[in-house]
């Protein structure tokens, strides 16, 4: 089973903590850290490797709910924007990270990529508690 499918499968269980709110095709969940406040993932209930391997249908009602998961993060936290990742090399289930952008970590980054500051993500990993806290935030203000 990969790590995505094991995130899954303790969402379903209940015992994931980092969930923010569960859709149709995917789960909304905290990043496990926060170097850029609301790093926030849509995985994909469904153990695919690429979206283009998903009916058309389900493909829409997926990105669909990416839109609506940024949305929700814009709302909460104000960033100037929202940067979607979904690469799938080194867990080739299908998954969206979103990386709420502020003018502050854009000024200091000359290449604008988020992933630039991956060695530093690191020393800003969440505890469980202080996902379940983070990832209730998000959803009590989403409603």
């Amino acid at each position: 089973m990969c790590l995505i499918c094991d995130r899954i499968q303790s969402a379903k269980n209940g015992t994931n903590s980092y969930v923010i709110k569960e859709f149709k095709h995917s789960f909304f969940v905290i990043g496990d850290h926060q170097y850029f406040k609301g790093y926030s993932q849509l995985i994909l209930k469904e153990h695919v490797q690429d979206i283009t391997d998903l009916d058309e249908n389900i493909q829409r009602e997926y990105m669909e709910e990416v839109f609506q998961a940024g949305k929700l993060l814009k709302r909460i936290f104000n960033p100037v924007r929202i940067n979607y990742s979904c690469l799938g090399n080194f867990v080739p289930h299908v998954h969206f990270h979103l990386f709420p952008r502020y003018d502050e970590d854009l000024k200091l980054d000359e290449t604008k990529n988020p992933w630039h500051n991956m060695d530093e993500f690191k020393k800003y990993t969440l505890g469980e508690e202080e996902a379940k806290t983070l990832a209730k935030k998000i959803a009590l203000s989403g409603n």
